[in-house]
């Protein structure tokens, strides 16, 4: 195994629901988690045949 070098860590999150720590080194950007539940539940047809719920 390499030796001699040292990696930093800025900063240590808990990720509880997928059950494991997440160190975060140097300039690294993270995606955000989702949502419960889906936004797609909330998208449905009207009475008059419209779409609704996209935003």
């Amino acid at each position: 195994a390499p030796t001699g070098h040292v990696v930093s860590v800025r900063e240590v999150r808990l990720s509880a629901g997928a059950g494991f720590i997440v160190a975060i080194c140097g300039e690294i950007m993270t995606m955000p988690g989702l949502p419960k539940a889906p936004s797609s539940e909330k998208i449905f047809l009207n009475e008059a045949g419209q779409i609704e719920g996209l935003f």
